[in-house]
């Protein structure tokens, strides 16, 4: 039989590799919280920029359509062209939104891998047949 003093020096190391391995863990969840952060507001900042050129293109067309009963046609080149650069820029960061959001890894990809070899190597523990530990 074990004295209550090994018991309680284990108990005491299994709580402190317990709370090792949750540190360890939140370390790791507050780091990819971090990236994922940033990689939103990159993504977020490019949609308004797209968003921003697209109510720019919109704004030129409208202009656009008031300026075709002017009388020379120079006018028209350049807002028909302006235009058409806005909303290309708009339509390729949106796209590029788009592309992005679509490739982007799984939130929490490597804290959910750590946990799931913290659980079969528990379980791999638990199977263990009790003999085998003592001796």
């Amino acid at each position: 039989m074990s004295s209550p003093s090994n018991l309680l020096g284990s108990l005491r190391a299994l709580s402190a590799t317990v709370v090792g391995i949750l540190r360890t863990r939140l370390e790791l969840i507050s780091i990819e919280l971090a990236e994922e952060k940033s990689r939103l507001m990159g993504m977020l900042l490019l949609a308004l920029a797209g968003l921003l050129c697209l109510t720019l293109g919109l704004l030129m067309f409208s202009f656009l359509l008031v300026v075709l009963f002017w009388d020379t046609s120079y006018r028209l080149h350049a807002i028909t062209i302006v235009g058409l650069v806005y909303l290309v820029l708009g339509i390729g960061m949106l796209l590029a939104v788009r592309k992005q959001a679509a490739g982007s890894p799984i939130a929490f990809e490597e804290t959910l891998a750590e946990l799931e070899r913290d659980r079969a190597m528990l379980a791999a523990v638990s199977d263990e047949p009790a003999g085998r530990s003592g001796s």
